[in-house]
């Protein structure tokens, strides 16, 4: 009977001993939002939400802190009242063991409140913690805009004509929906396909790393960021958008995106097809699921070494010429059993084709003369891609978190470059005519993965991650050059010639296996020891054949143009951060120490090579943050890193695609240091929008690397990497805006300056160049709902550039940009947008041609149906037929003047239609 009663006591126990392990607590602190009065005594509720039976009730103490503690789980609501201030309420579920800290939430006095409805008339803008939130519906007056066109309506968001969002004086890095990547890393499909309508509000905040959001502890990482969370109604069916257009010159574009929700199951499919280059699609969203990238060089901050392995392609359009584009998508998450498991997959093949030539424009300054070199490219590309990325995240318990990213892809590229050469001397009389064709076709391949342990333990603060990669890349190529080389004496008679044909082929692999390990130990509640240490292994391989032609075939092995190596790269890293977080302060100082043995072996043209080296990189680093409120920041940051050469810089593979650039290796190159300082200062008021944002920044390299170059009378050039000092630049940006509601203006300034100073030399002449840029620009906008819109920007740049080599040379230039947007909102559900862009280039005694373009644009359209989810239109592009491809810059010792490509007059006529069906029936998972 004994054991029994024991027994029946230990059941009924049971739960006594569930709840007490796993029981939650949630805090916050109050403040006030404009007089950051004290708020203590606040009253403090917490209702139960399924019945709002009141839990607890608490009185603010005088930190202005409340914490509500061995809470069960459940969804909960904060109410948080004091006299002369509007209520505070908040909703959000409390899990198992949670200790959820709600922030900084800000009470609004009622007098300002007021003041701001009268100004806003409908006031919708909450502040909680760091993120600012917008209420869609008291903004949006066009059923059928899209989500862009809604947050050009936001007080401190601008959005520019390429899509790109700035936020609180800061640009915006993320667009996430419903907290979630959409479609990779292009915030554009997300702003240009989404109708706004379905968007229940806009949140604005700054993103903390993933080590930050784990651990708990602000490492001052942080990236300005736009979550849409959608409307539950279109979370329990479908929207999406259908578009279809045709035009002159054989122009058309068309795109389509369905949205399909049951639940917390996200389905989204997005196909376009283009080739008026408004289609932008991101090459790299793999990279955003653990995936590498493919350049040339790959650089490792960690270590400071530069990894160079073989002809890697990035897949990218680099804006010469017109594309054709076809792209498809599909998106696919769901979260199950109470969110503990988060998967996603993404999907998608892109197509892309290009056309078009090359204008380039040179002038070489030399100590006793000078030369010109005038470069015409056709050039013709075609390239694709198939990518697959997944992710899962299985959250263990509260404090246990295991989460899998892989990505595969494959493409291919093919590229043909026609180009004609001319080299000229001071009197622009010829030297030299190069015509060469480089086509080249290759296949690329890679497979990234990795797995991410993360452990939370029960002391705040104290956190360990361990992470784990495995990448692999490939790339396979064949090629041909054929080039003729013509020498010219001074009565235009050619006086040689040099013929190259031949066939290339290389193939190239790398293996990476890679671990790291992060801890972070509270020495006490404001003070954290950070440390981490990281292994990498790298195996990899290249190889590169190159054989003459002879008797009709190529046939004739060049001995000076091929290669076959072997890299081993270990990297043995650790670091070690003394961390200070309280309230508004967080400070850093710290660093790291990289130790990097590089192995090469092989044939390189006539050199065996069987060769150690070794280094050893410094990472200083220091930062200081100042929260001075919750719109307002400052802070300071240094970083101190080394860097090694390149193994193209040391012992480069030879390349003759260009016989006029030669390139020969250094072994005696030694590493650089660079001394980087950067400050940063911004202050946002949300509800009248004024904002303020400044961020200046300067670094100085000692040993840094610099190109000791090596000309002829003709133009003809030999390269080498050596070490210099006196490297160093300024840079700075400082951004204000304001707005006149009253007479619905809003304006924004800006100024960028940039000063550059680098060492080369020229013939063994040392030469001191400096560079001088200045951009200043100034934009006004007035809109009255559903009537007009127009907005007026100008910016201006002055360019100048000096050399120590030839100071009697200067080279300086204005540049010009105005444009002008309108839109009109007329009777019968018509509307007009037209715009106009001029810009003024101004001419040098080198540049002296007419770059000026007057870009007018126009369009007409109507809504249909009752619900205007139906939109035919007419747009013009370029009614003048002046568009036109543009660069110019100064660097180093030389100028340049680009003019290629770009897409020019059309006329288009469009079709859009936008739906929706929801809520439908949900069933059960």
């Amino acid at each position: 009977m004994k054991r029994t009663l024991l027994f029946i006591l230990f059941l009924i126990s049971l739960p006594v001993f569930h709840l007490q392990a796993q029981t939650a607590r949630v805090s916050g602190s109050v403040k006030d939002s404009v007089n950051y009065r004290p708020m203590a005594f606040s009253s403090a509720v917490l209702l139960r939400a399924r019945d709002s039976i009141m839990v607890r009730h608490l009185w603010v103490d005088e930190s202005d802190v409340f914490a509500f503690n061995e809470l069960p789980a459940d969804t909960y609501v904060l109410q948080l009242t004091r006299p002369s201030y509007a209520d505070y309420e908040d909703k959000f579920i409390l899990k198992e063991g949670e200790e959820k800290n709600l922030g900084n939430i800000f009470l609004v006095s009622k007098s300002n409140l007021l003041r701001e409805v009268i100004i806003r008339e409908r006031a919708a803008i909450r502040i909680k913690g760091d993120t600012t939130e917008f209420l869609v519906d008291s903004f949006l007056s066009n059923k059928n805009a899209n989500v862009e066109d809604l947050l050009k309506k936001l007080p401190g968001i601008q959005v520019d004509r390429d899509g790109k969002i700035t936020a609180q004086g800061q640009e915006v890095k993320k667009v996430l929906v419903d907290g979630e990547e959409f479609f990779g890393d292009d915030p554009t499909i997300a702003t240009r396909n989404l109708r706004a309508d379905n968007v229940e509000k806009v949140q604005v905040f700054d993103k903390k790393s993933d080590q930050a959001a784990f651990s708990g502890i602000d490492d001052g990482v942080k990236e300005k960021t736009i979550n849409l969370q959608l409307k539950e109604d279109a979370k329990k069916g479908y929207f999406g958008k259908a578009s279809a257009g045709v035009g002159t010159q054989q122009r058309f574009e068309h795109d389509a995106m369905a949205n399909l929700f049951k639940n917390k199951r996200k389905l989204s499919a997005y196909g376009a097809m283009s080739n008026t280059n408004k289609t932008r699609m991101s090459w790299d969203d793999a990279n955003k699921y653990g995936g590498g990238n493919d350049n040339n060089y790959e650089y490792d901050e960690g270590t400071g070494f530069m990894y160079s392995y073989g002809n890697y392609d990035n897949m990218s359009f680099d804006g010469i010429g017109v594309p054709k584009t076809w792209y498809t998508g599909v998106f696919y998450s769901d979260k199950v059993m109470d969110d503990r498991h988060i998967y996603s997959f993404n999907a998608n093949k892109k197509d892309l084709t290009t056309t078009g030539f090359d204008n380039n424009f040179s002038k070489y300054i030399l100590p006793d003369t000078v030369y010109y070199i005038n470069q015409l490219k056709d050039v013709r590309t075609h390239r694709w891609q198939n990518a697959f990325s997944g992710s899962y995240e299985w959250k263990l318990d509260s404090f246990t978190t295991i989460k899998v990213k892989s990505a595969l892809k494959s493409g291919e590229l093919f590229s043909l470059a026609l180009t004609n050469s001319q080299n000229l001397n001071e009197n622009n009389e010829l030297v030299f005519n190069n015509i060469r064709t480089n086509s080249n076709t290759s296949n690329q391949y890679s497979f990234n993965n990795s797995f991410n342990y993360n452990l939370k333990f029960r002391t705040t603060g104290r956190s360990l991650m361990v992470q784990i990669t495995f990448n692999q890349s490939s790339v396979n190529s064949d090629g041909f050059v054929q080039s003729v080389v013509d020498l010219y004496d001074s009565s235009r008679t050619i006086i040689s010639t040099t013929a190259i044909d031949q066939k290339k082929t290389s193939s190239s692999k790398n293996d990476t296996y890679g671990a790291k390990f992060t801890y972070t130990e509270p020495l006490s509640k404001v003070l954290f020891v950070v440390t981490d240490y990281d292994l990498t292994t790298t195996l990899s391989t290249s190889s590169r054949t190159t054989l003459a032609k002879s008797n009709g075939e190529y046939n004739t092995f060049v001995d000076s143009l091929s290669n076959d190596l072997n890299y081993t790269v270990l990297v043995n890293k650790g670091g070690l951060a003394l961390r200070y977080v309280k309230k508004k302060l967080n400070m850093s100082a710290g660093g790291r120490v990289s130790y990097t043995d590089l192995k090469q072996e092989g044939v390189n043209g006539s050199l065996i090579l069987n060769q150690s080296r070794y280094f050893l990189n410094l990472f200083p680093a220091a930062s200081f943050n100042y929260r001075i409120k919750s719109t307002s920041n400052l802070n300071f940051g240094y970083n101190g890193y080394t860097r090694q050469p390149s193994i193209q810089q040391i012992q480069p593979i030879q390349d003759n695609s260009n016989p006029l650039d030669v390139y020969v290796g250094n072994p005696d190159l030694e590493q650089s240091f660079s001394n980087s300082f950067n400050f940063f200062y911004n202050t946002y008021k949300p509800i009248s929008g004024q904002s303020f944002y400044t961020n200046f920044g300067y670094t100085f390299t000692n040993n840094d690397f610099a190109s000791f170059d090596q000309l002829d009378g003709y133009g003809r050039k030999v390269h080498k990497t050596v070490n210099v000092n006196g490297n160093n630049s300024f840079w700075g940006y400082a951004n204000y805006y304001f707005a006149i509601k009253k007479l619905h203006l809003r304006f924004g300034t800006n100024v960028n300056p940039y000063i550059r100073t680098n060492v080369n030399f020229i013939n063994g002449m040392r030469n001191i160049n400096r560079t001088r840029d200045l951009s200043f620009g100034q934009n006004v906008s007035y809109e009255i709902e559903k009537k007009i819109d127009i907005s007026l920007n100008a910016d201006w740049s002055y360019n100048q550039g000096t050399s120590t080599l030839r100071p009697d040379v200067k080279t300086e230039y204005w540049v010009q940009s105005y444009s002008l947007h309108t839109e009109l909102f007329l009777p019968y559900k018509f509307s007009i947008n037209a715009s106009a862009s001029i810009n003024i280039r101004q001419k040098t005694s080198d540049f002296d041609r007419n770059v000026n373009t007057t870009i007018l644009n126009a369009g007409i359209y109507k809504k249909f149906l009752k619900s205007e989810s139906l939109i035919a239109g007419v747009y013009v592009s370029d009614l003048l037929n002046q568009n036109l491809g543009f660069d110019r810059n100064v660097s180093s010792n030389y100028v340049n003047e680009r003019i290629y490509t770009v897409l020019k007059q059309y006329v288009l006529v469009t079709l859009k239609w936008n739906f929706t069906k929801g809520p439908v029936e949900q069933d059960e998972d």
